[in-house]
């Protein structure tokens, strides 16, 4: 069974009071064999040495990444440092780092998985992984990856910051920040994680459906036949032949497999009239376009909590939420408002940590009650253990 232990700090200034505040809240002594440590953090505390400090005193693996806001019991912000400890005496954890991704996924992956699952005694359960940020290798490439050579659920996020193109997000691994890695921890034991997830409301999707006829991995080229732009003008959602606020209409896809639909966001338009999207557009799958806003943000919130704490009778030893970054833009100047949430109604009763995301990384069930990996845009997943 897994423990989990969390802490929060907005004290970026100071290396040995941010340090010694962490380690204040959360007792090592009460740590079980094998543990791990997972960070999520303002940029500024990998800038100051806070990260690496904070690493160096802990007797365990830590990976993690940077992000634009997180939160953790009884703390929540943009500009802090979230730290979980997961523990135990009959679970094993095997953290690993991968090699430099921007030229070659397939080997450097392969690679970091296979050294460490050979470090583990008993069998892989899952993956959790943080993924880096590029513009020109989709965070779904890494994520095929790994489920190809491992076979197992994995669950993580890819790393963002706070400014605009996200040029600061990096991955952690054991108080080094890379730009180009991937980060990850192989869970084995007696553990049986749940996942879940929340994005757009039913009514907030449109209910005309349309079939995607033509596609290359995220770029969305034709639905119904005609061009993605000549489709999005059909709506009434172009002018002057350019897509109106991309990143502010979700397409829904439904794989037709018996899985969940997974919501893509729109991040640009070619000059060919294709929609950059944030993930995969399988053709043959059914499209829909949703809306997202600050309403449909919150129920969201409040929909996969209530569902969390629905769980709670059967598990509950500690519990990990990603939040697209859409959601907190959608939120517009009240941007705390969902964090602030989700500590309120989760009110101490299971430890947890929560950060925003560049993309979501959570495993959703087909028919037959089978996991299929999946990644996600506008969504909010959670791990349930």
């Amino acid at each position: 069974m897994i423990k989990a232990f969390t802490a929060y700090t907005e004290e970026v200034d100071d290396k040995e009071a941010a340090v010694a505040e962490i380690l204040g809240k959360i007792d090592l002594t009460k740590l079980g064999k094998k543990s791990v440590g997972i960070i999520t953090c303002y940029s500024e505390f990998i800038d100051n040495g806070i990260v690496e400090a904070l690493s160096n005193k802990l007797p365990f693996d830590v990976i993690g990444s940077t992000t634009m806001g997180n939160a953790a019991c009884g703390g929540a912000g943009h500009l802090g440092l979230t730290l979980m400890v997961l523990t135990g005496g009959d679970v094993e954890f095997s953290a690993a780092v991968s090699g430099p991704l921007s030229k070659e996924q397939d080997a450097p992956l392969r690679e970091m998985y296979e050294a460490a699952s050979q470090k583990l005694r008993k069998d892989p359960v899952f993956i959790i992984a943080f993924m880096p940020l590029f513009y020109d290798v989709g965070g779904e490439v890494f994520l095929d990856i790994l489920s190809n050579t491992s076979g197992l659920p994995v669950f993580g996020t890819i790393a963002v910051d706070h400014t605009k193109d996200y040029h600061e997000a990096k991955v952690i691994y054991n108080g080094k920040a890379y730009k180009d890695s991937l980060s990850m921890v192989i869970v084995s034991g007696e553990v049986s994680p749940k996942f879940l997830i929340a994005s757009l409301s039913d009514e907030r999707a449109l209910k005309q459906n349309a079939i995607i006829t033509g596609s290359q991995g995220n770029i969305l080229k034709e639905v119904n036949g005609i061009p993605a732009v000549q489709y999005m003008e059909s709506l009434g959602l172009t002018k002057d032949g350019q897509i109106e606020g991309p990143s502010t209409i979700p397409f829904i896809v439904d794989y037709n497999d018996g899985t969940k639909p997974v919501v893509r966001a729109i991040f640009a338009q070619t000059p060919e009239g294709y929609a950059v999207c944030g993930g995969a557009m399988p053709v043959n799958s059914t499209l829909s376009i949703g809306a997202l806003d600050y309403n449909d943000v919150m129920e969201t919130s409040h929909k996969i909590i209530n569902d969390v704490i629905e769980g709670l009778s059967s598990r509950g030893s500690a519990l990990l939420l990603f939040s697209c970054v859409g959601r907190n833009y959608a939120l517009g100047v009240r941007t705390g408002d969902e964090m602030e949430k989700v500590n309120r109604l989760l009110n101490d009763k299971i430890p947890f940590m929560m950060a925003y995301s560049g993309g979501e990384i959570c495993p959703l069930y087909d028919r037959g009650d089978k996991l299929k990996n999946r990644f996600h845009n506008d969504t909010i997943i959670a791990c349930l253990l």
